[in-house]
């Protein structure tokens, strides 16, 4: 193998991992500040070619690891406990902690598809590999936040004293971000106002995270 090529490799890895310190806390931020603008952008970016991408911003699924990564390192910080294994599955899941990144992040994952799956049908569009794309990336954008929330919110309950009313009150606080900036999307995208909006936002998240939650539960009697 060239070894020069190995270098730049290396530099070019470098590089990307050292400016996540900039551009993820920018799209973070951006993204909880005006997620109508940022989803707007995400729809435009699908437009460009690859490499000319979210040039100035992370990309909406990288984003959303990266997130899951920041919560897995603060549930361990503040010392929450991990889910304890009983079966040949369980232990491969939890015993490693790519795995266990990998999980969260695939649960995660399940509600910008759902979401977009919905938004995609309300407007009477065909669900397939590529319509699915623009909203799907949309929605990871909304979801990290959410998510880092609410990944928060279960690390904060678990703290004594009032650890308890802080992760509700956080956690409450995720569902209602979240319910305000699906209802932009879905008032953009389907063209409707705010409270027929707020009804198809209110709809969709629920479906959503039935669906997470539904997989979550199924893994976790796999343990």
């Amino acid at each position: 193998m060239d070894f020069i090529a190995i270098i730049r490799s290396l530099e070019e890895l470098l590089y990307e991992v050292m400016s996540w310190l900039i551009f993820y806390p920018r799209t973070l931020w951006r993204t909880f500040c005006n997620p109508a603008a940022v989803t707007a952008y995400s729809d435009k970016e699908q437009n460009d070619l690859p490499d000319e991408r979210y040039t100035d911003t992370l990309s909406p699924p990288l984003l959303l690891m990266i997130t899951m990564v920041l919560t897995y390192v603060l549930s361990h910080w503040i010392g929450s406990a991990e889910p304890m294994a009983t079966t040949e599955v369980g232990k491969a899941v939890t015993d490693s902690a790519k795995n266990l990144l990998l999980m969260r992040a695939l649960i995660f994952a399940i509600v910008p598809l759902v979401i977009a799956a919905i938004g995609l049908r309300g407007s009477g569009i065909l669900i397939d590999r590529k319509t699915l794309r623009q909203p799907f990336y949309s929605q990871c954008f909304l979801v990290t936040p959410f998510a880092l929330l609410l990944q928060s919110a279960f690390a904060v309950y678990q703290l004594p004293g009032y650890g308890g009313l802080a992760g509700l009150n956080l956690g409450l606080g995720a569902f209602l971000w979240f319910g305000w900036a699906q209802t932009g999307w879905f008032a953009s995208r389907l063209k409707i106002s705010l409270r027929v909006a707020a009804i198809w936002a209110v709809a969709a998240i629920t479906s959503a995270v039935l669906t997470g939650g539904g997989i979550t539960y199924l893994v976790a009697k796999s343990l």
